[in-house]
């Protein structure tokens, strides 16, 4: 699904949004606003946004593997440089901030809290990161 690949660019630091029940044409309003680039797996909200003069991708199926697109758009639309890992919420698209431990006594596990100096909290749902085991693996399907 396309909602994996939105994770996968917030994890790259890009503004994503993921719309499940909105209309077409709010969509293609927003986009036009906001002047987002639009990456669908619908042929026909594709030609009709292209219609519209969008940047927009098409998503080769809803099944697409969300690492490798991803790769994908950021290299074909020349976003490399753009790229700011893991200053977004892959939840909610939030900023996150860094925050002392000591700001955070009791809101994470005291081992965790105990290993960690610096964690990272999203400005917009509060989930807290930290930089742990997985991190590696996350940053080498990112930048395989």
């Amino acid at each position: 699904m396309l909602g994996r690949v939105a994770r996968v660019l917030r994890l790259l630091g890009f503004d994503t949004l993921y719309f499940r029940d909105e209309d077409d044409l709010s969509i293609l309003a927003r986009c036009i606003k906001e002047k987002r680039i639009l990456i669908t797996a619908d042929r026909e909200f594709f030609n009709l946004a292209k219609g519209w003069n969008l940047n927009a991708v098409l998503a080769p199926s809803e099944d697409v593997n969300p690492w490798e697109f991803a790769r994908k758009v950021v290299e074909d639309l020349k976003l490399r440089e753009c790229t700011r890992p893991f200053s977004r919420c892959p939840k909610c698209n939030g900023e996150m901030e860094m925050i002392h431990r000591n700001r955070l006594v009791g809101f994470v596990h005291p081992y965790v809290w105990h290993r960690h100096e610096y964690f990272a909290v999203c400005r917009e749902c509060g989930q807290i990161y930290w930089e742990g085991t997985h991190v590696d693996r996350i940053r080498e399907k990112l930048f395989r």
